[in-house]
């Protein structure tokens, strides 16, 4: 079968976990899918991964480069969408574009209902929300990423469950060094990733806070964007000046960095599936993780829960792992466990099956 997919989410992407998503799932589809992507430009990085490489052409020098490429890129999802080459059209976005546009059948991913949700708001926000409406109602069948996920999809659209499936990520091992890395302080608990709103990284500060005055060589180690001037103010009211440390890092340093941390901290209210949970596992390195959203359901009984509006528990939780070796040790073991429960061959070959589905008109 052959399986269009357009090029929305490497137009917007240069990193992100959609585009990696796609790329993964691309490349470990079974040989009965046939996938093509109608690609003139991006900058995207994970291109680079394809096994049928893509070559396509970058204008990050150029002004507006995300308009060119949505432009560029539009056209030629429109020029394959009337071919009528294929027989699966699988959008990388939530663009509506299509509808209408197509009689083949129509699958969608939807990765997460956080806009649906209130967690996130800006002036494009009822705009999102109103395409992703669109884009998710005109598909023959829908892909939801968790059991999360699936609920919340149930809980904002009058759409039959039979039509969702849920197929997880699967997982991509990253480099297996381990050695401690000459940036980071000696003792140190791990955030990954933004800090903004619904990420919670309020509750971890306060919670650290209070570890900070009892543990005196312990730190805070942050990766994503520089602290903010916001931030720095509140790191200072805090009385943690000094102890919260943020640093740029590359990707085959990541391994490193989770193996080598006191544990790592997921206090985010809301997430589509949670990559960084078996990023940790992988390397070892256990899981304080907010009892919330789909994260059970990805972590299992690798995770040491704690609610998110509770800054005490989590202190609490954090100071159980690290000091508590027994403990700390089995759950490095039941992470390591529930990570054979993901992988890409798997997801790819669960998708194979959906398009199968649609195709048979299930």
């Amino acid at each position: 079968m052959n399986i269009l997919y357009d090029s929305h989410t490497f137009s917007e992407q240069t990193f992100g976990g959609i585009s990696r998503y796609f790329v993964e799932l691309i490349n470990h589809l079974p040989p009965e899918c046939r996938p093509h992507i109608p690609l003139i430009a991006s900058e995207n990085e994970y291109l680079k991964l394809l096994e049928e490489k893509k070559s396509a052409i970058s204008l990050r020098h150029f002004p507006e480069h995300r308009k060119l490429y949505y432009f560029i890129n539009g056209f030629a999802d429109r020029h394959a969408l009337r071919t009528k080459s294929y027989d699966i059209f699988h959008p990388t976005g939530y663009d509506p574009y299509f509808i209408g546009k197509t009689k083949s059948p129509v699958v969608v991913t939807v990765h997460d209902m956080i806009y649906h949700e209130g967690l996130i708001s800006g002036k494009h926000t009822s705009e999102i929300i109103e395409n992703m409406r669109k884009t998710t109602l005109a598909a023959d069948r829908i892909i939801a990423i968790s059991d999360a996920t699936k609920r919340a999809i149930l809980r904002f659209y009058d759409i039959d469950e039979s039509k969702i499936d849920v197929i997880h990520h699967g997982f991509t091992p990253v480099s297996g060094n381990t050695e401690k890395l000459g940036y980071c302080p000696e003792r140190y608990l791990l955030f990954v990733g933004q800090r903004g709103g619904y990420k919670n990284f309020a509750t971890l500060l306060k919670a650290f806070s209070k570890i900070a005055q009892k543990d005196k060589t312990l730190n805070l180690m942050c990766t994503g964007r520089a602290f903010s001037k916001a931030e720095n103010n509140r790191i200072a009211e805090l009385g943690l000046s000094g102890r919260c440390h943020h640093h740029f890092i590359p990707t085959e340093d990541m391994n490193a960095l989770y193996a080598n941390a006191e544990c790592f901290i997921f206090p985010s209210k809301m997430e589509g599936f949670g990559m960084p949970i078996l990023e940790a596992f992988a390397a070892r390195c256990p899981a304080v993780i907010s009892e919330t959203s789909c994260f059970p359901e990805i972590a299992g009984d690798g995770g040491i829960y704690f609610n998110p509006e509770n800054p005490d528990e989590l202190a609490e939780k954090i100071m159980l792992t690290i000091n508590n070796l027994c403990f700390r040790r089995k759950k490095i073991e039941d992470g390591e466990r529930e990570l054979k429960r993901f992988s890409w061959s798997k997801t790819g070959n669960e998708t194979a099956e959906t398009y199968s589905k649609v195709l048979q008109g299930i």
